[in-house]
């Protein structure tokens, strides 16, 4: 295969495995020209280098190599290899690597779509082969995004520290202290899970896996009729979360960020993907008198209605801590999950995984930048969805029963 990915968790002997096979293929072949990459290559003692030059030693086979600050070069041929940061590359830079036959992209999960799109094709050597290590981070990240396409001519293995007969035994007990101490922890870090979120998320019971487990789900589709819309007015970025209701569950089709962007064209972007569709807006109340992304005299709401939308919101925003335990509740409460995500609104997914409130607070960290998309999504399920006990009454406000 010229594409080979190992994923998984700590200790599962990613790194040692491709360590071995790049000595291994640079012994059998002195002409061979061997790339390391990451995305950001500060220094050398935190690449592959130590771990190659270790195997070489271990392998006993240093007579045939000479090793350089900056390179390992093969004895009697012209084999090198060389450890490159992608961030520091162009598409012109980069065509001194197309004599290479070997690639080996470290800490994949960090590479980024505009790396990974510029080293693809660099590598071009007949019979070359990129090969990619990594621990699993998001389900959005590029290289997992690359193997779980299914690219032909494509390996994939995931591995943990349990198929790993190397592995210390200091490492089994450390991996199972945190099993004890934290499961979900233990899942990413040692199972090679995707990250679900630390302690102190928002979004406690929302869980980053295949439903029914999680609350992610492929098969969730657009069945038609009447299009809810949440909504967060901002300039930088405009954000919208967009489902169908499916009786009292809420399918999130899509999540849309535009940057740099207002009401209007957030309000053309969704009538061109849904053209003919009835669509309901529920926005953030503070639209019904927000000018600041409105010509003068207009505001969000009557923007959006003049567009064709309905628009619902209660008078006042209700406060964080209510719409976000209505949210919690809509994750999972009572064995249920009325939330289902499709993973194309992975930015939203990632935001859910992510948003944490500030330590030793009940204060949200909006630092991150992931409050967003799911303020928008707050949004619509307090209106549309609302499991905490309330009544409405006239002129959008809520009579609560206590």
């Amino acid at each position: 295969m010229r594409y080979k990915g190992a994923s998984g968790g700590r200790s599962s002997g990613k790194s040692h495995f491709f360590a071995e096979c790049a000595v291994e293929e640079m012994v059998c072949d002195p002409a061979l020209r061997f790339v390391c990459i990451r995305e950001v290559q500060r220094s050398l003692r935190f690449s592959a280098k130590s771990l190659v030059e270790a195997k070489i030693k271990t392998l006993g086979v240093s007579h045939l190599f000479e090793i350089f600050r900056n390179e390992i070069r093969r004895r009697n041929g012209d084999g090198v290899m060389i450890f490159e940061g992608m961030q520091e590359h162009t598409a012109e830079s980069l065509k001194s690597l197309e004599a290479f036959g070997r690639a080996w992209v470290e800490e994949a999960h960090c590479i980024s779509k505009r790396s990974l799109d510029l080293l693809l094709p660099t590598i071009r050597a007949p019979g070359s082969e990129i090969w990619f290590s990594w621990n699993p981070d998001q389900p959005t990240d590029p290289v997992d995004k690359f193997f779980n396409e299914g690219v032909r001519g494509a390996a994939h293995v995931h591995t943990t520290y349990t198929d790993n007969p190397f592995c210390p035994e200091v490492m089994r007990t450390e991996a199972a202290r945190l099993k004890d101490a934290d499961p979900e922890a233990f899942e990413h870090i040692w199972l090679g899970g995707y990250f679900l979120g630390g302690s102190g998320r928002v979004y406690s019971s929302f869980l980053n896996k295949p439903y029914p487990e999680g609350n992610v789900d492929e098969g969730v589709e657009d069945i038609g009729g009447e299009l809810l819309v949440g909504m967060d007015f901002n300039v930088n970025p405009m954000s919208a979360t967009i489902a169908v209701r499916a009786v009292d569950e809420c399918l999130v089709l899509d999540a849309l960020e535009i940057m740099t962007s207002n009401t209007e064209e957030m309000g053309e972007e969704i009538r061109r993907r849904y053209p003919g569709r009835p669509v309901v807006v529920c926005p953030d109340p503070s639209g019904k008198a927000r000018k600041t992304s409105a010509p003068v005299g207009q505001t969000d709401f009557t923007i959006l209605e003049r567009m064709g939308f309905q628009v619902r919101a209660p008078n006042a925003a209700p406060p964080v801590v209510d719409r976000v335990n209505n949210a919690n509740a809509m994750y999972f409460q009572d064995g249920k999950r009325r939330i289902r995500i499709h993973p194309n609104a992975r930015a939203l997914i990632t935001a859910l995984a992510n948003l944490t409130y500030k330590e030793g607070t009940s204060i949200r960290d909006k630092r991150s930048g992931f409050d967003h998309l799911p303020d928008s999504l707050d949004y619509l399920l307090w209106e549309e969805f609302n499991v905490l006990e309330k009544a409405k009454v006239p002129a959008k406000t809520f009579r609560w029963r206590v």
